[in-house]
């Protein structure tokens, strides 16, 4: 019983930013939820949800600035909340092989927030398509998973009755549905997805060169890896890319005979750094 409670405690410790986003937003679900119930049953017409969601226009979004960080962690259909609670898991725990908690929450916010200017952008050039408002957090969630593939495009999954399969394949799946799916309903929608995924992929460029970083900073980080290398370089030799291949397709047939649970956990550090240097 200690074990499988230490277990868990670990668990939550390694991935707590993760379950902290998403206890937000059942939170708020459970309590948008309960007001509604409430208010059926007191025959009383009142309802949390416009003062959370994010306007059509421009005009009224400025009115109510609060809405461009409320509408993100709020839903009010159970099926839209499980699959973005789904998708953040799943790609979340990736995501955080190759970022920190704090980049983490930045790549949520960020892309929420490009999902709210992109869906007003979306409903000011087409009005005659504009929805009521604007709830979920489908954009935010958009920019974790696109800013995890740019970063680790061939990071294998595990996906039921299919097998391991590189994430680039199931973003692009993701992507193309997307568009098929698309229709003039819910063109501001649309918008604020498109928005998230930008978000995500700017986020990882930024992250991989650093764009936005003070100069000198850059500079400091960039000149002892120069000076490190040839004393590197004539201590040991870097394994080449077949050979790096190989490792990891060991420890992936692994994976898939026994699952991940049967990594050790220096297998499972192995594996994490095989798929960083495979991705260089």
């Amino acid at each position: 019983m200690a074990g499988t409670i230490n277990k868990i405690r670990q668990f939550y410790l390694s991935k707590s930013v993760i379950i902290r986003f998403i206890l937000i937003n059942v939170g708020v679900f459970l309590i948008v939820s309960f007001a509604a119930l409430l208010a059926n049953l007191l025959g009383v017409p009142y309802n949390l949800l416009p003062m959370l969601e994010l306007p059509s226009s421009f005009g009224e979004a400025i009115l109510h600035p609060w809405t461009f960080a409320t509408y993100m962690f709020t839903h009010y259909q159970l099926l839209h909340i499980l699959f973005n609670m789904l998708w953040l898991y799943c790609f979340g725990i990736i995501f955080l092989d190759h970022y920190s908690d704090r980049e983490f929450s930045a790549a949520y916010l960020i892309g929420g927030l490009a999902g709210a200017l992109f869906y007003l952008a979306g409903n000011a050039l087409l009005p005659q398509y504009s929805s009521s408002g604007l709830v979920g957090s489908s954009a935010a969630v958009l920019a974790v998973a696109a800013a995890t593939v740019v970063r680790a495009p061939n990071y294998h999954i595990n996906l039921w009755l299919i097998g391991m399969v590189k994430i680039k394949w199931v973003a692009a799946v993701c992507i193309v549905f997307s568009l098929l799916t698309a229709g003039p309903h819910n063109i501001g929608g649309h918008f604020a997805h498109i928005g998230g995924i930008g978000a995500g992929i700017l986020f990882a460029l930024n992250a991989r060169f650093g764009w936005l970083k003070p100069k000198r900073q850059r500079k400091s980080k960039i000149l002892p890896k120069l000076h490190e290398r040839p004393v590197r370089e004539t201590v040991r030799r870097q394994p080449t890319r077949q050979e790096i291949e190989r490792q990891l397709d060991e420890l992936l047939d692994k994976v898939n005979r026994s699952g991940y649970s049967s990594l050790s956990d220096k297998e499972k550090q192995k594996l994490n750094d095989l798929s960083k240097k495979i991705n260089l």
